[in-house]
């Protein structure tokens, strides 16, 4: 028989619908809570015996080198305001099917194409134009050629953002053959 946690003052008043104590940081795992899918792919949270909250979405707290750990999940309300529920501490610590559903919801959130080879890159009327292969196909984009349009991502890793705002990621320019990494870092080499 599992014995059940009492209920702290905080607890209650969420119970109540008055909300979580967002004055203190709230770890969520899987001993209290549980993630379940809703209608059109929407993620909902059980807070075990307290109150479900629907459609919310997750956010990393450390994108690059935490990807399964330290994921914020927030509802948005519609008053305009969102409401941060708690932290993920670590994901894997969830049953597989709940950690793929907050995973999914990852995936829609921080979209983008990842680099495997960079065929050409170059000028294009003063823009940067690149021919890549991608995890989606290949791609033929152009980006302004400043520092804010290819990002630091990790220790070695850059994310371009092109003329449209779409992201493209190279997760490690080592990494990338040799005659690809000298041309890359001979346009983009900050």
């Amino acid at each position: 028989m599992s014995r059940q946690r009492e209920l702290t003052e905080a607890d209650l008043r969420e119970k109540r619908g008055q909300g979580p104590d967002t004055s203190r940081l709230r770890y969520l795992d899987s001993s209290m809570c549980r993630f379940y899918p809703g209608n059109f792919a929407a993620l909902h949270l059980e807070i075990t015996g307290i109150w479900v909250y629907g459609g919310v979405y997750a956010a990393y707290c450390f994108p690059v080198e935490r990807r399964s750990e330290f994921i914020a999940i927030i509802q948005s309300r519609r008053r305009g305001d969102d409401l941060e529920i708690g932290i993920v501490r670590r994901l894997d610590d969830f049953p597989a099917d709940q950690a793929e559903l907050v995973r999914s919801a990852l995936q829609r959130r921080y979209f983008f194409h990842t680099i495997s080879r960079i065929r050409r890159i170059g000028w294009d009327g003063g823009y940067v134009s690149m021919r890549v292969d991608t995890d989606k196909g290949p791609v033929d984009f152009l980006m302004r050629w400043s520092n804010d349009r290819a990002v630091s991502f990790g220790s070695d890793g850059k994310l371009l953002i092109d003329v449209d705002d779409n992201r493209y990621l190279i997760p490690r320019v080592d990494a990338l053959p040799p005659r690809e990494r000298s041309s890359f870092t001979r346009i983009i080499y900050w």
